[in-house]
């Protein structure tokens, strides 16, 4: 099978080959530009000839496109460090506007896709990063997370309104994406835990922006939803309109075959994310890998990591599991 076959296949429940394998990752030094992000991104694709891609956007573009600023590490594996958040009060969060994305940091990572897209050619799936205004919201307000939460509870009028904006900012932004090259979105949310909200604050905060964002996507052959963490809102999303969930088979959360018999979707997983993935050995990682398709009998299954993985992890793990996946065979 194709690529594009293979993932189509797996995707719909239908036999396939073997399944799709991918990973993702982390460059800090390479992703601050849409070249370097295009060049890292294309030469994983020629390193390990992954069945689709997820390229790795720095997560902060979304809420540059609102005010903050960074400095990058120039290592690729050590985080920037925020210069300036833009959010102190519920006052700044009435006051964000409508962004044009495409310009600016949302209209480099644009730039980006269409060189991916150029170098890998047609066969190859392409899903692209978007985050949830809920995730975004974060990295805006000085105070964190924390902040960010209590303007959820202490100002929904002008948190709703921030949402508001950035919805529509981002459904914009994902019809570009589509136009750009890529095959659907790769939506993302790291908040919808019950360590950080209850299930009705999660249905309230996320359920409006979510779906207003995904509309505008609904054609597309391969949109993925990653809810990351441990004890996640599963049943919240999973009525979602996608093709693929994506989550931590970890606490709380349930094992893939659960999660694709409740959503009737299917699912991207199964291998470990940073940081444990980085000290496993071949042997322990490709026991992962076989676990999962013993439990999903190789149907509605895409291999892939519970989140990213760290940028320093041993190449030569990524190669053993490429390997072993090829030769196992069906």
């Amino acid at each position: 099978m194709t690529k594009r076959q293979r993932v189509t296949a797996a995707l719909r429940g239908e036999p396939v080959d073997r399944p799709p394998l991918a990973f993702w990752m982390h460059d800090f030094a390479a992703e601050n530009s849409a070249e370097g992000l295009a060049d890292e991104t294309v030469r994983l694709h020629r390193a390990f000839d992954w069945d689709f891609l997820k390229p790795q956007s720095r997560a902060q573009c979304f809420a540059e496109m609102w005010g903050l600023t960074y400095a990058p590490s120039g290592e690729k594996a050590r985080q920037y460090t925020v210069t300036y958040a833009p959010v102190a009060t519920a006052d700044d969060l009435a006051r964000l506007p409508v962004a044009d994305p495409g310009s600016g940091a949302l209209g480099e990572q644009l730039a980006a896709l269409r060189l991916i897209r150029a170098a890998v050619g047609p066969d190859v799936p392409i899903i692209w990063t978007v985050f949830a205004p809920p995730m975004i919201l974060p990295m805006l307000a000085r105070g964190g997370r924390e902040q960010a939460l209590g303007f959820l509870r202490e100002a929904p009028r002008e948190t709703a309104r921030a949402f508001d904006v950035m919805a529509d900012t981002l459904a914009e932004y994902a019809r570009r994406c589509l136009a750009a090259g890529a095959d659907g979105l790769f939506y993302a949310t790291n908040v919808a835990t019950r360590a950080l909200m209850s299930a009705e604050e999660c249905r309230r905060w996320q359920r409006p922006w979510d779906l207003r964002i995904l509309a505008a996507v609904e054609g597309a052959p391969f949109n993925l939803l990653h809810v990351c963490g441990a004890g996640i809102h599963f049943e919240e999303f999973a009525d979602y309109p996608v093709t693929a969930l994506s989550f931590a088979t970890g606490p709380g959360n349930p094992g893939l075959a659960a999660a694709r018999a409740r959503s009737g979707r299917a699912v991207v997983g199964g291998l470990p994310a940073k940081p444990e993935i980085a000290g496993m050995t071949e042997a322990a990682l490709l026991e992962r890998a076989t676990a999962a398709r013993r439990e999903m009998q190789d149907r509605w299954l895409l291999l892939g990591p519970d989140c990213s993985i760290n940028p320093d992890t041993p190449e030569r793990l990524l190669h053993a599991v490429g390997a072993a996946v090829r030769h196992a065979g069906p």
